[in-house]
């Protein structure tokens, strides 16, 4: 009876706490990037992640080693696990109002083509996915290089103390002369001051 009711519990347990795994094997994100116009990305939770996964490849795509008119890619598709860890790449390639697809799922697979369908609703999809995400940074570059900036001029070099300056170590000898004078001088006035006593013989 304790082993049934445990049985219960653990199954209401992980039905109950546990999150519900996304479709296409389990990814929360794909990156979505127009070769040369923008990137952007869904989430799981967005109905038009679902909607990408149900025009794509369930698994990785056999056919065609590459498809009409190819001179690389349209659009890349990076699936991501907990948004951390890639594990599927899908190249779409744009002929004319036709799709092709490459799906891999190994980052250095090459993968073969197969042709999708139609490319309206598929670019549709992806086109607003990369107006979201914004395009590319515009950067401008000077056609002529700026002028260099002045030279900065070496620090000239410190001049070197002259031997008759009484500066730093230079102190030491006369401080050391005129303590001795003036131990000389007050010992002289010193004695000078006493008085001289004289001894008298009875």
């Amino acid at each position: 009876m304790r082993r049934t009711l445990a049985t219960v519990v653990l199954a209401l347990s992980a039905l109950l706490g546990l999150p519900a795994t996304s479709q296409a094997g389990g990814p929360t994100s794909v990156l979505v990037t127009h070769v040369g116009a923008g990137a952007g990305a869904l989430y799981y939770d967005d109905p038009a992640y679902d909607a990408l996964v149900r025009l794509l490849p369930e698994g990785a795509t056999a056919g065609d080693p590459q498809p009409p008119g190819y001179d690389g890619a349209t659009y890349n598709l990076t699936w991501m696990i907990h948004d951390v860890l890639p594990w599927r790449w899908d190249r779409i390639h744009v002929d004319g109002d036709t799709v092709w697809v490459s799906t891999t799922v190994t980052e250095d697979a090459a993968g073969e083509w197969r042709e999708l369908g139609p490319a309206e609703q598929i670019t549709g999809i992806l086109d607003r996915v990369v107006a979201r995400g914004g395009g590319p940074a515009v950067v401008s570059v000077p056609a002529e290089p700026a002028e260099p900036a002045a030279a900065i001029s070496e620090p000239a070099e410190p001049a070197s103390d002259p031997w008759f300056s009484l500066s730093g170590w230079r102190w030491l000898v006369p401080g050391a002369l005129l303590g001795l004078l003036t131990g000389v001088v007050a010992g002289r006035r010193r004695g000078e001051e006493e008085p001289r006593r004289v001894l008298l013989s009875s």
